[in-house]
């Protein structure tokens, strides 16, 4: 078999893994994907995790370390007793591939030259099937490849130097009103600098952080931001559902005709701030968190201004709820909140949360029927990050004043 740039690791039990790198240098914050290829050079069937697409899995990418100068890239699935689905049949003689999307963790990366690794660590499968497995409890490992990642087109053509981008980036972070000034006079190209970064939003911690002010820095450029955002598309595939709600929600805030498919929704939102008399049938639920661990916590909130909260407090099996009515006003500036958050835009991003994050949800009716309710469950980082901030604020604030430890026992 021609191995047309693939680059093989020594093999392990008859089972060899390989990596192709693409064939073009990729700009920084681009989409990063490798075909990773593994081919069954023994007599008997390998049954491999991680190329069967129907069945999802993660990735986990370790940068390099001073004794292992390439990055790891790995399945991120061993703790889990996987069922026989999950595995692919590799006849021998015969080879599979799958693509590796790693974009997530190479979009902040500056420019260079990254040496990258492809390690198969042991991954347990249910019940009697006998899958393949590196020797020894060890792992298998492909070939190195390099990535060689540029600068990219649209910084050079603004003429944003390396000691710009990482003083714009800060500055980002900061929140510094000055870097927002700055990327306003590099017109386009500050806006497609900023376009760029929404893709970060996929990832955690500072990384999201900056996805997230890179949106709202955009809502300074009004409507040309939409064309920055697609502009960069063909770039970002990885990123897809990210611009796509950067480009809603940049289209909402800049006043724009409410989409067809939306509309009835938002409509029914405005009537019922409008007038309050046509409240009967609004219901808003909101929970914060639900798990076994940290137990639960659940508000309802009805059109007549009735608030139920039910806490299960961790161990507990028997919840306690409390029920108090919300002022006409409190009950109106929720509605406007609802309105200027966009509800009906906020949708998750991240495909996995952070380790025991908790993943928030919001069920909201307005009136009867399915083009009314909207339901979103988000990762609490996108809830406390991303445009819906102030909307969660406002709901965790309404639970906290009927929280169960605020409130005296009765002495009867």
């Amino acid at each position: 078999m021609p191995d047309d740039g693939i680059s093989w690791g020594g093999g392990a039990s008859g089972v060899r893994l390989g990596l192709r790198a693409p064939r073009q240098p990729l700009e920084s914050g681009g989409s990063v994907v490798l075909e990773l290829v593994a081919e069954n050079r023994s007599p008997t069937p390998a049954w491999l995790f991680g190329f069967e697409p129907r069945y999802p899995r993660s990735l986990r990418v370790s940068p390099p370390k001073p004794n292992r100068p390439w990055a790891r890239a790995s399945f991120g699935d061993v703790n889990v007793l996987h069922p026989p689905e999950a595995f692919t049949r590799l006849a021998p003689g015969t080879r599979v591939t799958t693509r590796l999307d790693l974009s997530f963790a190479f979009d902040g990366r500056a420019a260079g030259e990254v040496p990258i690794v492809f390690v198969y660590d042991p991954i347990r499968g249910a019940a009697s099937l006998r899958v393949w497995q590196p020797p020894d409890e060890g792992s298998a490992s492909s070939g190195e490849v390099k990535l060689v990642v540029v600068r990219p087109r649209s910084a050079e053509e603004a003429g944003i130097s390396v000691a710009m981008e990482q003083h714009l980036e800060a500055g980002l972070l900061r929140g510094d009103p000055v870097v927002f000034d700055q990327l306003r006079a590099l017109g386009e190209g500050g806006a497609r600098f900023l376009a760029r970064r929404v893709a970060r939003v996929l990832s955690h911690g500072v990384d999201a952080a900056m996805g997230w002010r890179a949106l709202e820095a955009l809502e300074l450029f009004g409507a040309p931001s939409i064309g920055a955002i697609e502009a960069v598309r063909p770039d970002q595939p990885h990123a897809i559902e990210a611009l796509d709600f950067a480009r809603d929600w940049l289209a909402f805030r800049a006043g724009m005709p409410t989409p067809s498919e939306h509309l009835p929704f938002v409509s029914a939102l405005e009537l019922l701030r409008q007038q309050p008399d046509r409240r009967g049938n609004f219901l808003l639920s909101w929970t914060p968190h639900d798990s076994a661990v940290h137990g639960s916590t659940r508000m309802e909130i009805f059109g007549n201004g009735d608030r139920i909260v039910v806490v299960r407090p961790a161990g507990a099996s028997v919840p306690s709820t409390r029920r108090t009515i919300l002022s006409p006003p409190h009950l109106q500036s929720l509605l406007d909140a609802l309105q200027l958050s966009g509800v009906w835009l906020l949708r998750p991003l991240r495909r996995e949360g952070l380790p025991d994050e908790p993943r928030p949800a919001l069920e909201l009716q307005l009136e009867l029927g399915a083009h009314h309710t909207r339901r979103v469950a988000m990762w609490n980082g996108e809830w406390r990050q991303g445009p819906g901030f102030r909307l969660a604020d406002l709901l965790d604030r309404l639970v906290a004043q009927v929280r169960v430890d605020s409130i005296l026992p009765s002495t009867r």
